[in-house]
């Protein structure tokens, strides 16, 4: 900045000191981008469109969200204004700083997604526990989706206040065919309950063994009586896996030791 710029700014805090008030400044705060667009939005400021949320990475990118109390206003229009005329001039403010405008929703599964553009969902895994999303989207909107070092999911983060947690489409296939093949070998269970396991989150055998058995007696297919049943065949499939990757591993330091004794004879 130079001597007589025009410079403005967000008033963080004021401070009562020896010298007197002394005013802290900043330009990279998120409060800043809200009062813009209160300056340029004629409805924000007659309260007919309210900014929800606001995210930036100061100087590269922010996004916004926006809801309208009129039903026959389009509060991202209003916002981006005729040409972008409106829009244009809060990034010139902020340097060129790109700025995504997107719906606010009331489904927080919604507003994610929202979030996410212009990426496009397949569909949302919520964890209300955790306060967290899965979402899952096509292969080739996976880079789009996480952004460039995932810029666009760390903003929709900060924007829904969610974890979010971007997958594609193929790995979940693989998850869940990894998860079947160990909840269908437990004894006793049909598809419709192995199905309502992986539905709750059940991605193993050995999830099963550590479920609750409140829980588990609640799920659809279950009862109290058949809980200590599934459990227990649970437990021995989990010791079975375990068998398994024990001898996959001695399987596979006995192929290393192999191909390293090759590749020095050669």
């Amino acid at each position: 900045y130079r001597t007589g710029d025009r410079i403005q700014a967000y008033v963080l805090d004021v401070l009562e000191v020896a010298k007197g008030p002394r005013v802290i400044l900043s330009r990279t705060h998120p409060g800043l981008l809200i009062k813009l667009f209160e300056q340029e939005v004629p409805e924000i400021a007659e309260g007919i469109v309210k900014i929800e949320a606001a995210a930036r990475e100061p100087g590269v990118r922010a996004k916004i969200a926006v809801s309208s109390k009129d039903y026959d206003v389009d509060p991202v229009g209003a916002c981006v204004g005729m040409k972008g005329s409106r829009v244009q001039s809060v990034v010139q403010e902020l340097r060129g700083e790109k700025i995504l405008i997107v719906p606010f929703d009331e489904d927080p599964a919604r507003f994610v997604c929202n979030a996410l553009s212009p990426a496009e969902v397949s569909r949302v895994l919520i964890d209300e526990s955790n306060h967290a999303m899965e979402i899952v989207v096509p292969d080739d909107q996976l880079s789009l989706a996480i952004g460039r070092r995932g810029q666009n999911v760390r903003l929709a983060a900060q924007l829904s206040g969610w974890k979010i947690d971007i997958t594609s489409e193929t790995k979940v296939m693989e998850q869940r065919e990894v998860a079947f093949r160990s909840l269908t070998r437990i004894e006793g269970l049909s598809e419709f309950v192995v199905q309502t396991l992986y539905n709750h989150g059940f991605r193993s055998a050995q999830d099963v063994v550590e479920a609750e058995d409140e829980f588990l007696a609640s799920l659809p297919g279950f009862s109290p009586e058949a809980v200590g049943r599934v459990k227990t065949a649970a437990k021995k499939v989990t010791e079975l896996e375990v068998n398994e990757k024990s001898q996959e591993r001695v399987v596979a330091r006995d192929d290393a030791k192999v191909l390293l004794a090759v590749l020095r004879a050669a």
